[in-house]
């Protein structure tokens, strides 16, 4: 079945009648289904129903930007710019020590995919494309953005943002961070293991944990949590309807050590929640603010009222075969030519 056919028939076009404009906030490097929820953000983008203004990489790694730079070219999109943190001191800095310690543990289970991938598809084009960095990215995106119309969607750790939102004025904006992302953006949408009433963080937040608890806690606008994704899996297919040349199909099959394997979709539903909003797929459950505790990684959930800017959680509505079905023609969509 072509990619197309199923999403077409069965997702009508929203009620927006311009694509949402999106940022993608992604730590490509340690699982698969960041690449694939930049898959789907390019395949809604083929749709007119989103923009990709830029990617974020919020992870220390040049070979992460790379394979965002392959995919974007792989969809023929070179002039998304690119961002990522920076790497200077990123092998000592006790901000990452517990991420080097789990990306070694993952490393014997699953196989490191970036530099493989970098080493496969890159090409003068790719070389030659200018790296950002991060905050100046996001700044020179936001200032240039119409007013409460950005979505961002965060599917890794959160110290790109806890950059953003500590940046001064500059020759870009002469707001803060703060205020920057408080006008320019409509939510943000944050994947994190933040299941109501109360979760123990596995991995996302927890990689930095303080600039998680401060970014959910000050975020000015909107902010909404995505902890699905074990209830399905999604990239079965990309081996069976895409091309070799496709580098998140590789990616998937680099990660997984095989062919026609899927993965957990956590990532691929932030991604689509982001553009298509919650139905009828997903239920938004509002009137509540998550609370990230001192103790690493736990955190919970508070009822609230009169508060200006609700935090919320989704839920996925029944039967979930349905988006199961949507991700994976949109994972599996070949470029728009």
């Amino acid at each position: 079945m072509n990619g197309d056919s199923f999403y077409s028939v069965n997702i009508m076009k929203g009620d927006n009648t311009k694509p949402i404009p999106i940022i993608y906030d992604t730590d490509m490097e340690l699982d698969c289904d960041d690449a694939g929820a930049l898959a789907v953000l390019h395949a809604l983008m083929d749709f007119d129903e989103a923009e990709i203004l830029g990617v974020i990489v919020d992870v220390p790694s040049e070979a992460s930007a790379g394979c965002v730079s392959i995919i974007n070219n792989y969809y023929n999109r070179p002039e998304i710019p690119v961002g990522i943190l920076e790497i200077s001191e990123s092998d000592k800095e006790k901000k990452y020590q517990m991420y080097r310690a789990v990306k070694k543990q993952i490393g014997k289970t699953r196989d490191y995919y970036p530099n493989k991938i970098v080493e496969r598809f890159t090409s003068d084009n790719i070389k030659n494309q200018k790296i950002w960095n991060s905050t100046t990215l996001y700044r020179h995106i936001l200032s240039n953005s119409e007013d409460q119309s950005v979505v961002i969607v965060a599917v890794g750790l959160l110290t790109a943002l806890k950059a953003l939102l500590d940046s001064p004025p500059d020759d870009l904006s002469t707001l803060s961070g703060m205020e920057l992302v408080k006008l320019k953006v409509k939510k943000l949408v944050t994947m994190g293991i933040g299941t109501f009433p109360s979760a123990q963080e596995e991995f996302n937040w927890l990689m930095d944990w303080e600039s998680a608890r401060f970014v959910i806690k000050h975020w000015p606008t909107d902010l909404v949590v995505q902890s699905n994704g074990t209830e399905f899996l999604t990239g079965n297919k990309l081996s069976i309807r895409t091309p070799e040349s496709n580098p998140v199909r590789k990616i998937y099959e680099t990660y997984l050590k095989r062919s026609r394997k899927g993965n957990y979709s956590w990532d691929l539903i932030a991604a689509f929640y982001g553009v298509k909003g919650s139905e009828p797929y997903l239920e938004e459950k509002k009137g509540y603010q998550i609370i990230l505790e001192p103790e690493l990684g736990k955190n919970h959930w508070i009822p609230v009222e009169n508060r200006e800017n609700n935090h919320s959680f989704l839920t996925l509505n029944p039967p979930i075969i349905k988006l199961k079905k949507v991700l994976e023609d949109l994972l599996t969509k070949l470029p728009k030519k």
